[in-house]
């Protein structure tokens, strides 16, 4: 939270004279973690205050930070005053949006009507929220404590015919078209896996449950839904060195997809579809039992992910981005 201090049981904002007393302090060259206990405060406090309330030349003078303060307190004030803005920001929420994604897709003029909100402004929003027992952080994309780590296996040596993603041409790197793809599995309760794909150009998700995580299920899977897709949708898909893409000669046959394969334990080379499985997570919990999660289920949840903005697509939702890389356009509007 932007400035608080915990005095006497309630929480604080900075004042204008600490303000002013932070900017005396800079121009003599004191440390930020002096200031900080000069002040009484958090170091982070004050990290923040100089990163948040600079002036664009990068600066700092305390009337100017008391100004942006004050801004920002009332662009919340406005959001909390809107209750069509405010139901769209929770309804948004509650689909698996971030606050940066509902801000960009406000900013892009998505929603006449709706005056725009920035991240930040949001974020507020958000943890104010908290305070008030309503518990909005909860609906933020990333709700996980802490992250395990895979169990490491050599399963290099199990597949054959493997080609190096370093091998792969700066065609299928720059995202530039339609057809590059990204494959992972999802494990959840008693090891069922989910099978996930991305599209690297559109970050367009497909989704589908596998009943066993062998190799033979695995491509049988792959190959049932390119079957499905156009030639020019089936260019090329890379996995990591799990023994389930052992089989990937099959598809490869089959589709005519190139097959490409990270390094060993190097699955940040597939960054997209890993950074998809994290958003998936919020509702593919690793407690969940898959028994009770239809295929139709599955692809509602993989639909609010395609139906969500994405910064790098300028705020398009992969279902536009994916049209528009086919040549048409299309409209979504959520209020």
């Amino acid at each position: 939270m932007e400035g608080w201090r915990l005095e006497q049981g309630r929480y604080r904002h900075l004042s204008f004279e600490e303000r002013e007393q932070i900017a005396i302090w800079r121009l003599e060259g004191v440390s930020q973690a002096e200031m900080a206990r000069r002040l009484g405060r958090s170091s982070s406090t004050v990290n923040r205050e100089l990163a948040r309330n600079r002036l664009p030349s990068g600066g700092y003078q305390p009337s100017f930070a008391e100004g942006s303060y004050l801004a920002r307190r009332e662009r919340l004030a406005l959001l909390e005053r809107d209750e069509r803005l405010e139901r769209f920001v929770i309804d948004r929420l509650s689909e698996g949006w971030s606050p940066e994604q509902i801000a960009g897709w406000l900013k892009a003029g998505n929603e006449p009507g709706l005056r725009g909100l920035g991240t930040e402004t949001i974020y507020r929003f958000i943890y104010r929220a908290r305070q008030k027992v309503e518990k909005l952080w909860k609906l933020l994309p990333r709700g996980k404590a802490r992250r395990g780590r895979r169990k490491r296996r050599d399963t290099k040596a199990t597949i054959t015919a493997r080609r190096s993603i370093h091998e792969r041409p700066a065609a299928d790197k720059d995202r530039e078209t339609l057809g590059d793809w990204e494959a992972d599995q999802m494990f959840c309760r008693r090891t069922q896996p989910v099978l996930v794909l991305h599209e690297r150009a559109s970050r367009l998700t497909l989704a589908a449950k596998l009943a066993g995580k062998s190799a033979a299920e695995t491509a049988a899977t792959l190959m049932a839904v390119f079957k499905r897709l156009a030639p020019e949708l089936k260019g090329s898909i890379t996995f990591d060195n799990g023994s389930e893409f052992a089989r990937h000669g099959l598809l490869a046959s089959v589709s005519g997809m190139t097959t490409w394969f990270c390094d060993a334990y190097a699955s940040w080379q597939k960054g997209s579809v890993e950074n998809t499985n994290g958003r998936l997570r919020r509702q593919l919990p690793r407690h969940l039992d898959l028994d009770t999660l239809s295929q139709a289920d599955l692809q509602e949840i993989v639909l609010s992910l395609n139906l969500t903005p994405r910064k790098c697509l300028g705020y398009l939702t992969p279902i536009q981005a994916f049209f528009k890389g086919l040549g048409k356009d299309v409209c979504i509007r959520f209020a």
